[in-house]
């Protein structure tokens, strides 16, 4: 596959190659990120393995994580450069997943480009860049840049994801990375939204089963938002406990999210158990 890449690489007639691609795009939670890539044809052709180490280099979307994960290193030691660009949830929501797409796009080649180099990107016309650009259908099946690019976000983003796992358990975001799955929707029924979640995405889980408009959120305004019960929904019977009631069902419960139950935030190096005793007091023993 990768040869059919070089090749249309090669096809640009200039010495760099630049290629920018996206990962998250389609999510309701967790960050977009924008990654590009640069090739130095001189430098690969004297490099008598670098093509052979990246023999497997495809569409991020078509290999398993372990060969991506492989692929990674190899594109950051072959490639002449590589960054990435992370827009945040909150970002998003305010200017828009488009707006918020192209810019990190943008920003991602112009990185990148340099006199005389083609500028691949997967897809999408970049308008307002710096630099001139060409749009490639399905580039991340075509351009060699393109699909290195494409690795380079999926990789960063899929880290990024298991961080904010480690930050907010119980939303699962290191198995499905933030799309739209029926036990990602189940867990913000359950748990209220967390600071990760996207308020502008369109989703029913959002609003216990109504859609909600593609406009920011109220609670964006707020950098500490409390949680809310949607309409039509009865609050979780553990939120009425007395205090140390419900701190004893917290304790017992590990999937259910600071957040859905205070704004209060841990100190550094807080335990759960200890943060769930210092805001409700000591548990009740059991019955």
């Amino acid at each position: 596959m990768s040869d059919s890449l070089f090749s249309f690489d090669r096809g640009q007639g200039a010495q760099y190659v630049c290629g920018a691609d996206e990962a998250g795009r389609a999510c309701m939670a967790g960050p977009l990120v924008a990654a590009a890539v640069r090739f130095d044809y001189v430098r690969l052709d004297a490099d008598a393995d670098a093509f052979a180490r990246l023999a497997d280099l495809n569409d991020s979307k078509k290999l398993s994580s372990r060969r991506r994960a492989a692929l990674l290193p190899v594109v950051f030691e072959v490639a002449d450069m590589a960054v990435f660009v992370v827009i945040p949830a909150g970002q998003i929501d305010r200017d828009g997943l488009h707006v918020s797409n192209i810019r990190a796009l943008g920003r991602a080649l112009e990185a990148v480009a340099v006199a005389g180099s083609a500028n691949l990107v997967d897809g999408s016309e970049l308008k307002g860049v710096g630099v001139p650009s060409r749009p490639v259908v399905r580039g991340d099946q075509t351009s060699a840049a393109i699909a290195a690019a494409s690795i380079v976000a999926k990789e960063t983003r899929d880290w990024l994801m298991r961080r904010l796992d480690v930050d907010y358990p119980g939303y699962g975001f290191a198995v499905h990375k933030g799309y739209i799955t029926r036990a990602h929707e189940a867990a913000v029924v359950e748990l209220g939204l967390s600071p990760a979640h996207r308020r502008s995405v369109r989703c029913k889980a959002y609003a216990g089963g109504s859609i909600v408009p593609h406009v920011p959120h109220p609670a964006l305004v707020d950098p500490a938002p409390q949680p809310r019960v949607r309409k039509g929904r009865s609050a979780p019977a553990w939120r009425s406990l007395p205090p140390a009631k419900m701190a004893a069902h917290l304790l017992a419960t590990p999937t259910i999210a600071d957040v859905a139950w205070t704004a209060e935030s841990r100190v550094r190096g807080e335990s759960r158990a200890d943060f769930v005793v210092r805001i409700l007091g000591p548990a009740a023993p059991p019955a």
